[in-house]
């Protein structure tokens, strides 16, 4: 039986913490994380090359999910791919890396990791099963914050805790 591969795409925005979730998982489940990095350079500028920004956060990106692969002993791949059609490029890698799932990872309204027009289009046509992730905001993780009970009056106290 082969192992289960997750493929774990990124155009923009580097995001150590939603990278942490995907290898922490990726671990726990035991499968290989396949961490693609797709410089997308728009066909009108195929002649020009990739930006050197976009460059640079593929490299970051690629070099967080080694470290936290790293600590956490968790197999991975990691591929660079320049590309002028980024969802193309992502169903392509899907089937030729034989990655049986692709890692969404979502965090309130911020674009992390993909752009929000890739996250809807590869939501709408997966070209593979889908994990995935949403990860709490701010807000909600204060929500959960524990708040120590304090009972009204002593007599509510004493009742409580007799039972």
């Amino acid at each position: 039986m082969e192992s289960r591969r997750w493929l774990f795409p990124f155009t923009h925005g580097v995001d150590m913490r939603a990278i942490d979730t995907v290898v922490r998982l990726a671990g726990d489940e035991g499968v290989t994380l396949v961490a693609i990095s797709l410089i997308a350079v728009p066909p009108e500028r195929w002649s020009q090359g990739a930006r050197l920004e976009h460059i640079q956060q593929s490299k970051d990106f690629l070099e967080a999910v080694k470290y936290k692969a790293a600590r956490l002993q968790v197999t991975i791949e990691r591929y660079e791919d320049i590309t002028s059609n980024v969802l193309g490029s992502i169903t392509l890698l899907t089937r030729d890396l034989r990655c049986d799932s692709i890692v969404l990872v979502s965090y309130g309204e911020k674009e992390i990791l993909l752009e929000a027009y890739e996250k809807k289009r590869l939501l709408e046509n997966p070209p593979a099963s889908l994990v995935l992730l949403r990860l709490p905001t701010r807000a909600e993780r204060k929500w959960h914050m524990h708040i120590p009970f304090q009972y009204p009056d002593e007599k509510a106290k004493k009742q409580n805790l007799s039972l």
